[in-house]
């Protein structure tokens, strides 16, 4: 069962500061048969992580009490497009995620630790990798969230990639 466009407008109505910026995304996307609501989750994301509101409380158990008897589709939407990307974001900033930790209910707090378990799990596995045998004479490159960052002036592109990358520990 896809997302439906209800589900997503119930936590967007519980943030009436974001109100703009949602009428601005449905406005860009408009002709698409269906709505990308993961981008539309990430910029709720960015909105949240840019700065403290009085709205976040009405948010976080906003998206709790729509947790409670979601379908695996919705449910993924918040994990990926929502959790993760504050995560991701907020991981670029000096106050970094765990902030955000005093707003999720219990069933947001055990997604919020899944995707952090498995972000840490990834990075151990990633570290652990080795080259393949005819990849001897290469160093490994890995990407540098932080040196990109400070090299992209493009303000759409560094929304981008702090969403998709955490800042290394």
């Amino acid at each position: 069962m896809p997302v439906s466009r209800e589900d997503v407008e119930r936590i967007i109505a519980s943030v009436p500061g974001f109100q703009t910026r949602w009428e601005a995304f449905l406005k860009e996307w408009d002709t698409e048969p269906s709505l990308p609501y993961y981008l539309g989750m990430g910029e709720l994301a960015h909105y949240v992580v840019e700065g403290f509101t009085k709205e976040f409380p009405d948010l976080f158990s906003t998206v709790e009490a729509s947790l409670q008897n979601s379908h695996p589709e919705f449910e993924n939407l918040i994990t990926v497009g929502f959790f993760e990307d504050i995560q991701n974001i907020a991981s670029h900033r000096e106050f970094g995620a765990d902030l955000f930790r005093q707003w999720l209910g219990t069933r947001s707090a055990v997604i919020w630790d899944q995707i952090d378990a498995y972000v840490q799990r990834m990075d151990v596995r990633a570290d652990r990798q080795k080259p393949r045998w005819w990849e001897f004479w290469r160093r490994r490159k890995t990407f540098d969230s932080e040196k990109t960052l400070s090299q992209v002036e493009n303000p759409e592109l560094k929304k981008i990639i702090e969403s998709m990358f955490r800042k290394k520990q």
